[in-house]
């Protein structure tokens, strides 16, 4: 069986590997790499050979065109990253917003105290927004992207289909800031200076995993301010992805944490 993961410029990506550890099964993994403007002409000639596939920025929203069949929980996202596919159907689903939740509730076990601030609204911005619903979430602030239009049309999806209230204000009360962006990665290290406003009582959640720590991490733990990264979270949709395309659950020797443990010196700040 033959899977892939289909992004733009993500030869960093560490998705072929965990892959590989969290599985007990042979299987090819390999990364399809296409600008957003070639996707369509490289469908189905690049995914011909697939039983499935995750997504990655910047296609986890449009891919949703391709699909014959979404499950209900991505369409109400409106993203998917994990694509299943059986006698030539593609189902899309998202695994992102289940890898968010665990990880909050692992890490941060009063995260209910922190008021969420989304930077960016792609497809693991929704994916975020839809995890927070989940965790109990009324409300929630939005920022960053110079794209009005696109940010508004965010905006006014996650408050139509989850009925959470979204700010453009930040309350005086601890913030839980969510870095949904590639802004403190490894595409774009130089973190703007006005980009995020941290206060000592925050808590930063990069969701990019490289490097390890990120540079946005870096940046704010200097501050003193407590962070996770995106690297877990990865894991553990990955792991949701194979569910699916096994129809089964994961073999129990899966440790977690012993695999971010070995993984995570691939990337680590020098």
């Amino acid at each position: 069986m033959k899977f892939a993961l289909l992004g733009y410029k993500i030869a960093y990506s560490l998705s072929p590997l965990i892959h590989e550890l969290i599985s007990n099964r042979s299987f090819d993994y390999n990364i399809i790499d296409i600008a957003p403007d070639q996707l369509n002409e490289s469908i189905p000639d690049a995914f011909e050979q697939l039983s499935g596939f995750n997504v990655t920025i910047p296609h986890k929203k449009t891919i949703m065109d391709h699909c014959k069949v979404l499950d209900p929980i991505a369409e109400k996202i409106g993203a998917v990253n994990t694509v299943d596919i059986r006698n030539g159907i593609w189902k899309g689903y998202n695994t992102d917003y289940l890898g968010f939740v665990q990880t909050v509730k692992e890490y941060i076990p009063d995260y209910i105290s922190y008021h969420p601030v989304i930077i960016g609204y792609g497809g693991v911005a929704r994916a975020v927004a839809f995890g927070l619903k989940k965790l109990g979430y009324m409300s929630m602030t939005v920022q960053g992207g110079e794209l009005k239009a696109e940010r508004d049309e965010f905006i006014n999806s996650m408050h139509k289909t989850l009925k959470m209230n979204v700010f453009d204000l930040l309350p005086e009360i601890p913030r839980l800031w969510i870095n949904c962006t590639p802004i403190g990665g490894t595409k774009i290290p130089d973190i703007p200076d006005d980009f995020i406003d941290l206060d000592h009582e925050d808590y930063l959640y990069d969701l990019n995993y490289a490097p390890y720590p990120t540079h946005l991490e870096s940046k704010a733990k200097k501050m003193g301010i407590q962070t996770m990264n995106g690297l877990k979270m990865l894991v553990c949709q990955a792991i949701e992805a194979q569910k699916i395309w096994f129809n089964d659950e994961p073999p129990v020797e899966v440790d977690v944490n012993s695999i971010i443990h070995s993984i995570a010196h691939i990337n680590t700040v020098s």
